[in-house]
């Protein structure tokens, strides 16, 4: 079985319920070139959050990702950031939660939002994952990039600004992405229940359970000497 599957629905323990505490950043890559600025959020159900409150699952964001609360949902909020590449986003921080069943703790780190730029209505939310403990079979998971979630009814929109100049640097062009979608837990059920084992909360997480509306807003802007090499 490819690695990248065995561990989909992570994400379905790491974001139901937000801790209040951080725990240390996540290295972040040295930046290249223009960076952007903004955020992806995924606001998951207070239904789900008390699903894993009952079933003594905790998690908190690992810094500068943040977890705010209204009074129907839990906003996970992870900061876009570089390198600027077609169809992935990249994001600083994660999650870490915690099975007070098992005493397990893992961590859910630098998720990308990665995407067809041919076009499609789907996508995949993958990070690295670390603190499955060794004696486990799925121990080999630790330190891979795997596919957590999925994004159906996936939307992404470019904007391109006008060109303007910038002073004595030359011009500047300012470019937009959005991003929509509704998250959930993959569809792979013999997963979704190795995952509830090692949080010690059987039935807890269901193969395709809806898992929260994705909203990525982020922009960038390019500076050039001549106003055609911003074009």
């Amino acid at each position: 079985m490819n690695l990248s599957k065995k561990f989909v629905s992570v994400a379905a323990a790491a974001a139901l319920v937000a801790g209040a505490g951080a725990m240390a950043a996540a290295p972040a890559s040295a930046a290249k070139g223009p960076q952007p600025k903004g955020a992806t959020i995924i606001s998951v159900p207070l239904a789900l959050v008390g699903a894993a409150v009952q079933a003594g699952v905790t998690v908190a964001p690992i810094e500068p990702a943040k977890a705010q609360a209204t009074s129907t949902v839990v906003g996970l909020n992870f900061p876009v950031s570089g390198p600027l590449m077609d169809g992935v986003i990249h994001h600083k921080g994660g999650l870490s939660f915690t099975s007070a069943n098992t005493g397990v703790v893992l961590t859910f780190s630098n998720p990308t939002i990665e995407y067809a730029t041919s076009g499609g209505t789907t996508a995949e939310i993958k990070g690295t994952i670390e603190g499955i403990p060794a004696n486990n079979p799925l121990a080999q998971v630790n330190g891979t990039r795997v596919a957590l979630l999925t994004i159906d009814n996936f939307k992404v929109v470019n904007k391109q600004g006008k060109i303007t100049k910038d002073g004595k640097k030359g011009f500047k062009r300012t470019m937009t992405q959005t991003v929509t979608g509704e998250a959930k837990i993959s569809s792979v059920g013999l997963l979704v229940d190795a995952v509830n084992a090692l949080m010690g909360a059987p039935g807890l997480f269901t193969a395709g359970m809806d898992f929260g509306a994705v909203n990525s807003e982020w922009s960038v802007t390019k500076t050039c000497k001549t106003k055609k090499a911003c074009q």
